[in-house]
């Protein structure tokens, strides 16, 4: 008999962020009010019987920190920091315009979007990098909490590899593009373990 265990992983992107139109990786923005608004909306969803997480993991960024912390508190959740699940490091681009940048490095940067596992950004972390750092931070969430409701505060481009490991594509050019994901985005990943480790993942984004 197999004995199989599920856990579900409730993914929620950051809401508006201060700094206007820049290419935001791992600079350590704050929410706009209207931010806070967003992510609010969604962490009040939570709140009913049944859907409370059994636990609350963030990004170290306070975009994603402050209110994670502040829901758990609330709550009554068990709360941690996980900094593995930060956004990827756009090194020299980090936190710089998009006019600014598409000035200056255009063709970089067009090239990076078609395909960015082709090259890295200026003294930042190539997406095979940022990819190994989210799944080795996947694994380590389940030895510890299999089997929980897990609220995961995090940003678009973890949000993007997840739901991709979740839908079997890999090295896809053009794929995290062509997943829309809005300030306070939710999506939730059941995982169904069995017995010799395995994981079976299904997606449910829009609900």
């Amino acid at each position: 008999m197999v004995i199989m265990q599920t856990t579900r992983v409730i993914l929620l992107r950051h809401g508006e962020c201060e700094g206007g139109n820049i290419l935001r990786g791992q600079i350590d923005v704050a929410l706009t009010e209207q931010g806070k608004r967003q992510m609010q909306s969604v962490l009040c969803g939570l709140k009913s019987p049944g859907s409370t997480p059994d636990v609350v993991l963030s990004s170290p960024l306070i975009r994603c920190a402050n209110l994670a912390e502040e829901f758990a508190l609330t709550q009554g959740s068990p709360y941690a920091v996980e900094a593995a699940f930060k956004e990827l490091n756009f090194g020299d681009w980090d936190g710089q315009t998009f006019d600014v940048l598409y000035q200056s490095h255009a063709a970089a940067l067009d090239a990076y979007w078609a395909n960015p596992w082709l090259a890295a950004p200026p003294n930042g972390e190539s997406m095979q990098d940022f990819e190994a750092r989210i799944e080795r931070a996947w694994q380590a969430m389940f030895e510890q909490h299999q089997g929980k409701q897990i609220l995961l505060v995090t940003h678009g481009g973890v949000m993007r590899h997840l739901m991709a490991k979740a839908l079997g594509v890999k090295q896809a050019a053009g794929f995290y593009t062509s997943l829309q994901l809005p300030y306070a985005a939710k999506a939730e990943i059941d995982v169904l373990h069995d017995e010799n480790g395995q994981q079976f993942l299904t997606l449910h984004w829009g609900k």
